[in-house]
């Protein structure tokens, strides 16, 4: 029991992002899951891509600014393979040894990392994967977006 308690007081401490890994129900369009972030946050532009990184797959990035923040919210929607495998490829780019958060479960993961003044949140569950970008917290539009995720009966666990 103590070392539960002590290992929940470091993570408390450490201010990694740790919570539910929410998404879209898996019926929505990769275009109107990344329309979801308009909770007070305005849509600059959204756009498809081939790729993010090392992931080498079509996709939307959306452009987000809040006051003076912004943001990029890219978004992959896997239908046949697993986007676990894309996940682990961001998480090896940035490494793992210096994220914030670091949770790899058979059903979601979640990643967090600061690294040359660039903030990154990746996670993915079902057939999603989402990573945001920023220069400020991206962890805070990460945790917004999920709690969208969540209001609209989206697929959780850890």
């Amino acid at each position: 029991m103590r070392k539960v308690l002590l290992l929940f007081v470091v993570l408390l401490l450490s201010s990694c992002m740790l919570r539910p890994v929410y998404v879209p129900p898996s019926a929505y369009s990769l275009t109107s899951a990344l329309r979801l972030a308009q909770n007070g946050y305005a849509l600059i532009f959204l756009e498809e891509i081939d790729g993010y990184g090392p992931i080498v797959k079509k996709g939307l990035v959306a452009s987000y600014i809040r006051g003076d923040s912004s943001y990029l919210l890219y978004g992959f929607k896997f239908l046949g393979e697993s986007p676990k495998d894309y996940w682990k490829k961001v998480a090896k780019q940035y490494g793992t040894w210096n994220s914030r958060t670091y949770i790899d479960l058979p059903n979601s993961g979640l990643y967090s990392v600061a690294k040359e003044g660039k903030y990154v949140v990746a996670w993915w569950r079902d057939v999603w994967l989402f990573v945001v970008e920023s220069s400020s917290n991206a962890e805070k539009f990460a945790n917004e977006l999920m709690d969208v995720f969540a209001r609209i009966g989206g697929a959780s666990r850890w």
